[in-house]
């Protein structure tokens, strides 16, 4: 099999463009358990260990958000807590930088955690 010039400059967009591509951030945080739905979150400025929990800048009923560029900017990075119904709170370390992280809680109390 022989390759041609164009073949291999389409070949090498492909694998670019495979490269460049990057999963959104929500889908890494807190990821859904339909038998044990997320029903708190906890946003630390660094890690859980340093005890620097962040108060949400709009925090409502339903809804609210994190601003969080700062921190990185700072040099540092962003862990969240997520907390099941099943007792269960696994820490996700954020190290690539995220500008915010928006909340929502629908009627049956699940909490949905949205960063990018």
């Amino acid at each position: 099999m022989s390759w041609s010039r164009n073949s291999g400059v389409l070949l090498l967009t492909a694998m670019l463009g495979c490269s460049v591509q990057q999963p959104t951030m929500a889908a890494a945080v807190c990821p859904a358990r339909a038998d044990h739905p997320l029903r708190f979150v906890d946003v630390f400025d660094g890690a859980p260990s340093d005890m620097a929990t962040l108060v949400p800048d709009q925090a409502g009923e339903s809804s609210g958000y994190w601003q969080l560029g700062y921190v990185y900017d700072a040099g540092r990075f962003v862990t969240v807590r997520c907390k099941y119904a099943d007792g269960s709170t696994p820490d996700v370390k954020l190290t690539s930088k995220i500008k915010r992280c928006d909340y929502s809680i629908d009627s049956k109390k699940t909490l949905k955690l949205d960063c990018k």
